[in-house]
């Protein structure tokens, strides 16, 4: 019908809805209901779900919303996404392989990674063969990862500036570890923009998608980061 509001606005207003009550169900239930509605996966993180999480993370800022209501809106929108897994891999069985293997961390002390888990699953959708790691590993076992899964991108992510400052120290050893391998930043602290990250960071990761998969006429591996995810999570430790 014509005027009537997208699954884009629809499931944005809900999700609004639960923050205010505290629903966590029904959180879960709205993002499970925009992907049966026929909102694509991809566009569900980067149109609704992304934005949504930079505001949460506003109002707790503001101190509109507590730790603890933050904590468990985010942990709805977690279960969400955890709960598309199988959709994620249901459409990627369907698109021709990349043949380009990704891993994705968080360094030491950095438990923030929801955002990093959606970017996995976009890599996913567009035929990446992934390896998500998550929170808090030590640069040691990235390098055994990488290693071992034979990856040739690397995806960091830092919430906090004092995180992203503590990066440095960790692409550091990377880049002496791993030679060759291509090492992508982003997360919230990048939000903002990030001097002195040229070399790691761009704006846009379905560019970066495109240059992975060949389809901008190739990419080199050895250099770039991402700062697409920078509105993805919370930045609170």
């Amino acid at each position: 019908m014509s005027g009537a509001p997208s699954v884009i606005e629809t499931t944005r207003v809900e999700l609004d809805r639960c923050l205010r009550e505290r629903d966590r169900a029904g959180a879960v239930q709205a993002i499970l209901a925009a992907v049966d509605a026929g909102l694509p996966i991809a566009d569900l993180y980067t149109s609704v779900l992304q934005p949504f999480l930079a505001s949460v993370g506003d109002s707790w800022q503001h101190g509109q919303t507590a730790v603890w209501e933050e904590h468990l809106i985010v942990g709805a929108v977690r279960a969400g996404v955890e709960a598309l897994y199988p959709k994620v891999l249901e459409h990627k069985a369907g698109v021709p392989a990349v043949p380009v293997t990704v891993a994705f961390f968080c360094p030491p002390e950095e438990t923030h990674d929801l955002g990093l888990r959606m970017l996995a699953d976009r890599f996913d959708l567009r035929g990446f063969h992934t390896v998500y790691v998550g929170a808090g590993t030590p640069v040691e076992e990235m390098v055994k990862c990488v290693q071992a899964e034979k990856a040739s991108v690397v995806c960091l992510s830092a919430s906090t500036h004092f995180q992203r400052a503590a990066l440095h120290n960790v692409i550091a050893k990377l880049r002496e570890r791993l030679p060759g391998v291509r090492l992508v930043a982003g997360g919230p602290a990048f939000a903002h923009g990030a001097p002195g990250w040229e070399e790691y960071a761009v704006g846009d990761y379905d560019a970066l998608l495109d240059g992975l998969a060949g389809r901008t006429g190739g990419a080199n591996l050895g250099g770039a980061a991402g700062a697409a995810a920078a509105t993805e999570e919370p930045d609170h430790a």
